[in-house]
């Protein structure tokens, strides 16, 4: 119940409370995501703290389900706003 893992293409992947939030935000949104929104719904940051929370865990996340993480195909950033789950 409490295990954190996904598969996809025939792979199994563990991942972070944080890691699997983010996914299931960005598929529930079906579209691009801006940064804020995710540290607002995903963190429960306000707009107006400066952090690199949110690409910090996209890059660690991409890391682990991108097949060339410097090329995603899976989590692509859309320039100026933010970034988009394509499973």
């Amino acid at each position: 119940l409490n295990s954190r893992m996904i598969s996809y293409d025939k792979k199994i992947l563990k991942l972070t409370e944080r890691e699997i939030d983010i996914i299931l935000h960005l598929d529930k949104s079906k579209g691009s995501q801006k940064i804020e929104n995710l540290q607002k719904d995903v963190w429960g940051y306000g707009v107006e703290l400066e952090t690199h929370t949110v690409e910090t865990h996209i890059y660690r996340l991409r890391k682990k389900i991108e097949p060339n993480p410097t090329h995603p195909v899976y989590l692509k950033t859309v320039r100026g706003f933010g970034y988009k789950l394509l499973l």
